[in-house]
């Protein structure tokens, strides 16, 4: 774990004793270095708690949204979903391999808004909120392998107690999970959103190593849900997370596959990623 930390924080400006920081501090660095790292942790939360919420709104919410895409609720509902994940998961995924803590929460803990659109506008936790770490500064565990195993204890805590309600709403236990674990593995590619040097020592395998590792813990065949490989061009490369299930957005008219989905062959999605890092190194 520390060789690969290593390598991810060569991309972060943070200050020399990173273990005095508060939860909220760290978030606002994540946020700094990658605007997509945009869970509010403050002192002055809005909204509802998640537990609340997805037993009395959620429902009426996701209908909506689904009227509102004139699709079907299996449809819409993994969508909406992805949203709720990218603000929940990706930014806990940052504070664990970035600071070393782990957010103790469950779903009481997650305060959410809804926006004019029907999707999650924002999700706030408490910059109370206790954490697990590897020293003093919070609930000390002993190792990184006990660190990971907090983390995982974590998601499932967050993610296990929606299962029947995303069951409900016709979506499919391995998108469900895929779509969780997705979010989870976009931490690496927003903590590495630039184009790296090809000479750079980034090694894309110890990034995968770890995911299978710690996500094969969260779920049967976690591990196997995304990869993270990396593509290459004059000089340059970029991460990426191939996903091994599809959220099924194109299924909405005038929604095309995402770039990471499964339904693309490799060798198609390679060339789609490349395109992005041209894009990428055009406007540098």
């Amino acid at each position: 774990m520390e060789q690969l930390q290593q390598q991810l924080l060569q991309w972060l400006d943070l200050p020399a004793d990173s273990s005095a920081l508060t939860l909220a501090q760290q978030q606002m660095l994540l946020n700094k270095h990658e605007p997509f790292f945009r869970l509010d942790i403050s002192d002055k939360v809005a909204g509802i708690d998640a537990e609340t919420w997805f037993k009395s709104c959620a429902e009426e919410t996701l209908q909506a949204y689904t009227d509102s895409l004139d699709t079907k609720t299996a449809f819409s509902a993994p969508i909406w979903q992805k949203v709720y994940n990218a603000i929940l998961f990706t930014s806990l995924v940052g504070h664990r391999l970035v600071f070393n803590r782990v957010p103790k929460l469950s779903l009481r803990d997650v305060r959410l808004t809804i926006g004019d659109d029907h999707r999650v506008s924002n999700l706030f936790i408490s910059s109370d909120t206790p954490f697990f770490s590897l020293d003093d500064t919070g609930i000390k565990v002993g190792s990184q392998q006990e660190l990971d195993q907090k983390l995982v204890e974590v998601i499932l805590e967050l993610s296990t107690p929606l299962t029947q309600f995303y069951k409900s709403q016709r979506v499919n236990p391995r998108v469900y999970w895929g779509n969780i674990l997705y979010a989870c593995n976009l931490a690496f590619s927003k903590l590495i959103h630039e184009p790296i040097a090809e000479d750079n020592s980034l090694d894309t395998s110890l990034l995968q190593e770890w995911q299978s590792a710690v996500f094969e813990q969260a779920l049967p065949k976690g591990g196997q849900l995304n990869k993270i490989k990396e593509v290459s061009f004059n000089g340059f490369k970029k991460i990426y997370v191939r996903r091994e299930t599809c959220c099924l957005k194109y299924k909405i008219e005038g929604k095309a596959k995402c770039t990471t989905c499964n339904l693309h062959s490799e060798e198609e999605q390679t060339e789609l990623v490349i395109n992005k890092l041209k894009k990428l190194l055009q406007t540098a």
